[in-house]
């Protein structure tokens, strides 16, 4: 009983880790050209999207030289249903660059955004209406929490993953 008790424990310590260090991003492809889904960072177009941004919400992976390995299964915002499009066909996963990815922050916070991966590190001195007038792409994950640059590219830095607002649409509570 005590071994059932005890792997119980690991599985349920290891999914609080693994959702810790997960992140979702929507498409935000300023080019206006549809976004292409590669094979490899930088590596042959396996899929390509039609350009409707915020549309494509993504869960990021792994990060590799800024380009994002996803899931490939992509939800569809918008939609009467919210579809999704399931990616098949590539043995190495599925990958796009963080300059066609986005997501903001979830409520009102101003404070959210600092200079390490910690709750104690010093805030970025940024006004809570300048948060909500640019979307934040992802650089790196470190633990819970996610390196990020604004699409102005004025500021990087810092937040906790639970603070991402991957819905193109609210600003999320």
């Amino acid at each position: 009983m005590k071994k059932i008790f005890l792997a119980t424990l690991m599985l349920v310590m290891t999914m609080s880790v693994f959702a810790q260090t997960q992140a979702r991003a929507y498409i935000l492809d300023e080019s206006g050209s549809p976004t292409n889904v590669r094979n490899a960072p930088n590596g042959k177009v396996v899929k390509t999207l039609p350009g409707i941004d915020g549309g494509y919400v993504v869960q990021l992976l792994e990060c590799k030289n800024n380009w994002w390995k996803i899931d490939p299964l992509i939800d569809i915002y918008g939609s009467d249903d919210e579809d999704h499009i399931s990616l098949k066909g590539s043995k190495t996963g599925y990958w796009v660059h963080n300059s066609v990815l986005a997501f903001g922050i979830a409520g009102e916070q101003k404070n959210v955004i600092r200079e390490k991966p910690s709750a104690k590190a010093k805030p970025l001195k940024l006004t809570s209406s300048y948060l909500f007038e640019v979307a934040l792409r992802p650089l790196e994950i470190k633990g819970g929490w996610i390196k990020v640059i604004t699409t102005d590219k004025k500021y990087t830095g810092w937040m906790p993953i639970s603070k991402i607002c991957d819905n193109p649409l609210t600003t999320c509570p």
